[in-house]
Parts: structure tokens; C-alpha cells; sequence
């Protein structure tokens, strides 16, 4: 159940196991491991711990019991906070010692709204914290924890030596031996990229409340990040809100809380003994990609400021799902790509640099797309399976719960891989079950031979189908899993019993059919967008669903932009459609047209540029089963 607990600490914040199995720290320790969580370390922590377990389990916080501890996000004032916390109550206290938590972008939302101006500062500058180190740990203090534990170093010159890459601006020795230490400034109100909430990240209120002991003044272990001390009428105002809005349960004997890091802070009550509460940090997912900076500093920059010269460095150049995995913006398209030329296809294209390769069941070339990516890693085109992005799609014909594993295992074979970064169900459309055998990719008709070739339906709610994706989520063999196809009241009523929300969502988008409305809850609930046929038409005219005229790439609007940027109208809407929150696909097996369509990263679209390119809005659709199955002898609309 790893994925669901994560999927679960992410849209909630936390989830309290009770009753759980798990009797001392050896056990809790292997609890965490069972979650498949990078291990991260304490560096620059400031509260004193005792290792209870293989450097994985601590005590919690050593404070004393009479020292409330404020609310905060985990060693947030370092530069490597922890993804996730999870607490084990080996003993509750006899009377107290509860571990509140608060949703961070609840508190993120109050300051926008009755502490603007200093929710513009902490947006404009973020904050830097301050704090003096004893050589050794004081477990008399609640922020004791001394500079040789914090760094892991025993010498002075090693700790200079740590110091300097460890996201700190200044240090300064005193002749006792402590050691005051200013970090850089830090974001403290941002966005979590996995679902663009903006969240009140930091250890503001703890530090400003809470550090304080012989060696430092709260009030100045805190400041903006240029040097303006903060307001204490708006922190006492903060402070009184998280006190009224927490939530906080006693806690009872094997206890387990998950708290995913960048959704909730949480903070620590008085309590008279006995009490023995275990701590464990760690990172994402482990054997995933790096992850993309830990949080998205917000800003007012409008799209004239979004780009950043490549696609190393655009912040439109990758997609953050839920998971915390990164899909590459801009894919490779493999609809229509004929098997001969998929797999050279496949190498030409990783060999320009692109990492996302967009597939399906129902394209007929998945062992040819294997075999391109199978070449491209044994040639060196790129290190590993690890640097690729790989979508594939769940056809209609199995839908149902037992045809779904043999479905995504026959892709796996086909693309000669373990496991998909991303698997998709490719319509709402469940049809009668063909075997593999029997015809592969089956597409629409049930039986081609038929006096009257038409689609046969089967009685398959979504809700089976998507129980059975969750499974290949639980599995591993789908990293990430999501929808196509589907419009907001589909959405909806998915969102309504996943227990694994979709990760994506892929649906035709170009400047003719924009879906804003769409684009926005998925925004709002977490889930990424891919547009297909981002240039509009051109891949309908050969299959008569649409006509020349239909070419956005020649509507006078996104020419005289390209002209003006010194693009081409081909990567003005690719761009249209990457800075405008989603990833693109375009198609192509000429490399004139791979280079040209992956180079949208080093210029940006102004505000009227964006403006514009609204205009062209005709929800004009080219890929509508309302329309292409009349021709099958059937007539299956999904769109109103």
C-alpha cells in the first residue's frame, strides 16, 4: 500500500495508522524502509537526536517536556529538507506531549489574504535564519543540538570546510567554541510543483517562537532575506491561527503518523512523562530521477520573464507529477509513425535530445519503439533506461480488471522493458475483450470480417478499470498512472474513488480547442496535462478529419509572432502550449522537424503574445469518436 500512503500524505497532509503492528523502533525502522524512500540525512538539523536504529530511526526532538515546539516544516531552514517524516509512539505521556499539524497552504492562504504586504515580502525575499551552535549537544535546549552532530564533522577547519556547501551565507566563531551560523535566504511562502499549491514552507513561526536559549534571541533568529526584521504582530497572528486550525490527536501505544513535508507542519505539546515518540526522515521516491528544486519559488514575473535560455534550465521544460517524478514537456508523438521507421525514429530522436517518448497499444509499434530504445542505450545515446521517459496507453478492449495486467505486461514485453513511467487509459470506451492472439493491436471494430463491421461495447464501469491501474501503480510496473480523453465531469467522478489520483491527463489541446476550463482543474486538483496534436490539424488531413485550411500554422496571428521572435510558427504553438501549464506532442520522423520542435526553450511568449493566440479559440475538434466511429458503423460520442 506504499503508493497509496504517499498518494494519501499528499492530498491530506498526514495519515495516522493506528493500531499498527509495529512494537519498538527495529520494527518501525523497517516499516519505513517497506516504503521504498531515498534516505536522506539530519545535516543542519537543530533539535538534539539519539539514533535509535540503523541512522534511520531517532528520538524525537529531546526537549524538555515543558518546552512547547512550534509549528514548522522539517529542517526547513536547511538546504536538504526531508520529503517525508514519519513518528512512531513507542510510549504516550501520561498528559500531553500531542504532535499537532496544520495544512501549510492553509496558513499560506490566511497571510495572503489578511497579511498581503507581508506575504509580497516573504514572496519577494524569502526569510535567512540565524542561529548559535554549542561545540556539543545541550539536551537542555529545544534547539541544542551542537555544530559537530548538526555537520558530523569533530575539528573546526572541517566544519569550515562542510559549511560552505551547505546553504549558509556566513559563519562566525566565538571564543567558547559556539559558532554562529546565517543561512542564505530562503523561499518561505512557494509552490509545491507536484500540484502548484502555494504553501507556507519554512521554520518561521518555530524559529521566531521557539529558538531561543542561552545562546540565541528568537525575535532575531529569523529576518527577511534582506535583513528587515519580521512583524511581531503578524507572527503573533499566525501563530494564534495555526493554534486554532490544528488538528491533533493524542497519541496511542504503536501509533505510525506519515506526514508528507511539503503539505504539512507540524509541532509538539507539552506533555508531563513518560513519553517516547520516534522520528525517521526521508526523501522521494527512491530509484526516481533527481527531483526538480524541492519547492517553486513564486513570483511576480509575468511570461515575458518565464524562459531561461535552454532546456536545461526553463522552468516549462518539465512537468512535476504527484509522485514527484519529472516528464520531459516536450515528447515525441509515435500515433501514425510507421513500424519500419519507429525504431531509427526512436534513436534519431534521443540522439537530438529528447527524453519523452509517447506511446500506445493501439499504434502497432511498440517492439519496434523497444528496439529504438534498446539501441539508443547499448550505442551510449543515453546511460540508462532511468533517462527516458516512457507513456504508454491501456486500450479499450481491456478494460476490464483481468484484462488490464495482461495488457500492460504485453507492453512491457513489446517495449522490452520493467516497468512504464507513465500508463494511461486511452479512451472511456470499454469494448468486448480479442485476444492477443487473435488480433494485436485490436483498434476499433470487434471482428474486421464481419458482414458489418462495428465496435461491441462491454458492460465496464471505469471504476474497475481504474482499481486495476492502481494495482500496476501498487506493483511498480506503472510508475505513474492517468487518463485520456476524459472531460472535467469524468475527472470528477474519478477523483471521487481513486484511491490513486490520476497523475495526467492527456487530451487533444492546440490554440483551436485551448480547453481552459479542463486546464484549470487539473491544475487545481493535481493533475498534470499533455496536449496531443499540438500544431492542430496536420495529422487529420490524411485521414479526412480535416482539410488544409484547418493549419493553425498559418493563421496570421502566430506568424507575425514567429516573425517577431524569430521562430517558426510550428514552435510558437508548441511554446504556446508548454508555457501555458502542459506538455506537448508533437509528431515527426524528419530530423529537420525533431530539431525544430524541441527547440522551444530559449525564448518565452509575452503576455500579448498569450493574449493573441487566446483569439484563435473555436473548440474546434479534429480527434472526436463522435464523429470517426460513425464511419465504423457505430456511433460512440464522449463529448457533449
Amino acid at each position: 500500500h506504499r503508493e497509496t500512503l504517499l498518494q494519501l500524505s499528499l492530498s491530506h497532509g498526514a495519515v495516522l495508522l493506528r493500531d499498527f503492528p509495529v512494537p519498538d523502533a527495529e520494527a518501525f525502522g523497517r516499516s519505513c524502509e517497506g516504503l521504498q524512500l531515498a534516505k536522506t540525512t539530519m545535516e543542519g538539523s537543530a533539535a538534539p537526536r539519539t539514533n535509535m536504529y540503523k541512522d534511520i530511526v531517532f528520538t524525537s526532538n529531546e526537549a524538555p517536556p515543558s518546552e512547547k515546539i512550534p509549528f514548522h516544516h522539517e529542517m526547513a531552514q536547511t538546504a536538504n529538507p526531508p520529503d517525508y517524516v514519519l513518528f512512531f509512539c513507542e510510549t504516550p505521556a501520561a498528559i500531553g506531549g500531542e504532535t499537532p499539524i496544520i495544512l501549510s497552504s492553509e496558513v499560506a492562504e490566511y497571510l495572503e489574504v489578511n497579511h498581503p504586504s507581508f506575504a509580497s515580502d516573504l514572496t519577494a525575499h524569502g526569510v535567512k535564519y540565524q542561529r548559535t551552535m554549542p561545540a556539543d549537544d545541550d539536551p537542555e535546549s529545544p534547539i541544542g543540538k551542537g555544530w559537530r552532530s548538526t555537520f558530523n564533522v569533530e575539528t573546526e577547519s572541517e566544519l569550515e570546510q562542510a559549511i560552505k556547501v551547505s546553504g549558509y551565507e556566513s559563519w562566525e566563531w566565538f571564543p567558547n567554541g559556539d559558532l554562529k551560523t546565517v543561512t542564505v535566504a530562503q523561499p518561505s511562502l512557494a509552490s509545491d510543483p507536484r500540484t502548484d499549491r502555494t504553501v507556507f514552507f519554512n521554520a518561521v513561526v518555530a524559529a521566531y517562537v521557539g529558538w531561543e536559549d542561552a545562546r540565541n534571541d528568537p525575535k532575531k533568529s529569523v529576518v527577511l532575506g534582506n535583513g528587515v526584521a519580521l512583524d511581531d504582530d503578524v507572527m503573533a497572528d499566525v501563530d494564534r491561527f495555526m493554534t486554532e486550525r490544528r488538528v491533533a490527536f493524542p497519541w496511542q501505544a504503536n501509533d505510525v503518523l506519515l506526514i508528507d513535508n511539503r503539505v504539512a507542519m507540524h509541532s509538539r505539546n507539552t506533555f508531563e512523562r513518560p513519553r517516547r515518540v520516534l522520528a525517521s526522515l526521508w526523501g522521494a521516491r527512491e530509484g526516481r530521477r533527481p527531483s526538480v528544486p524541492y519547492l517553486a519559488v513564486r513570483g511576480g514575473a509575468g511570461a515575458d520573464e518565464q524562459s531561461s535560455g535552454d532546456i536545461h534550465t526553463d522552468p516549462c521544460a518539465e512537468l512535476v507529477l504527484r509522485s514527484g517524478d519529472r516528464m520531459p514537456s516536450v515528447g515525441l508523438g509515435l500515433w501514425k509513425v510507421p513500424r519500419d521507421a519507429a525504431a531509427d525514429t526512436v534513436v534519431d530522436a534521443l540522439r537530438l535530445g529528447y527524453r519523452h517518448l509517447d506511446c500506445a497499444c493501439d499504434y502497432g509499434n511498440e517492439a519496434e519503439v523497444g528496439q529504438g530504445i534498446k539501441r539508443a542505450i547499448d550505442e551510449g545515446i543515453v546511460a540508462s533506461r532511468e533517462d527516458i521517459w516512457v507513456t504508454s496507453k491501456l486500450w479499450n478492449t481491456y478494460h476490464a480488471a483481468e484484462h488490464v495486467p495482461m495488457a500492460m505486461q504485453k507492453t512491457l514485453d513489446d517495449l522490452g522493458l520493467d516497468y512504464v513511467d507513465l500508463y494511461l487509459v486511452h479512451f472511456p470506451i470499454a469494448l468486448k475483450f480479442v485476444p492477443f492472439e487473435e488480433r494485436y493491436p485490436p483498434e476499433w471494430v470487434h471482428d474486421p470480417s464481419a458482414a458489418v463491421p462495428r465496435m461491441e461495447y462491454a458492460r465496464v464501469p471505469m471504476q474497475e478499470t481504474w482499481e486495476a491501474m492502481e494495482k500496476l501503480a501498487d506493483n511498480g510496473k506503472a510508475r505513474n498512472i492517468g487518463l485520456c480523453n476524459v472531460n472535467s465531469q469524468g475527472l470528477r467522478d474519478l477523483l471521487n474513488y481513486a484511491r490513486i489520483p490520476p497523475a495526467v491527463l492527456q487530451i487533444e489541446r492546440h490554440v483551436y480547442l485551448q480547453q481552459s476550463k479542463l486546464l484549470r482543474m487539473c491544475h487545481e486538483e493535481g493533475v498534470a496535462v499533455t496536449g496531443f496534436s499540438p500544431l492542430g490539424s496536420s495529422s487529420y488531413v490524411e485521414l479526412d478529419m480535416a482539410t488544409d485550411s484547418d493549419s493553425a500554422l498559418d493563421e496570421e496571428v502566430v506568424t507575425t509572432i514567429a516573425a517577431k521572435h524569430g521562430k517558426s510558427p510550428a514552435q510558437v504553438l508548441l511554446r504556446w502550449g508548454v508555457q501555458t501549464g502542459a506538455s506537448v506532442l508533437p509528431k515527426s520522423v524528419k530530423e529537420h522537424r525533431l530539431i525544430e520542435n524541441l527547440d522551444v526553450f530559449g525564448f518565452s511568449l509575452t503576455d500579448e503574445d498569450i493574449q493573441q493566440l487566446a483569439s484563435l479559440e473555436q473548440g474546434r475538434r479534429f480527434n472526436d469518436p463522435g464523429e470517426f466511429t460513425t464511419g465504423m458503423s457505430s456511433f460512440c460520442p464522449i463529448y457533449d
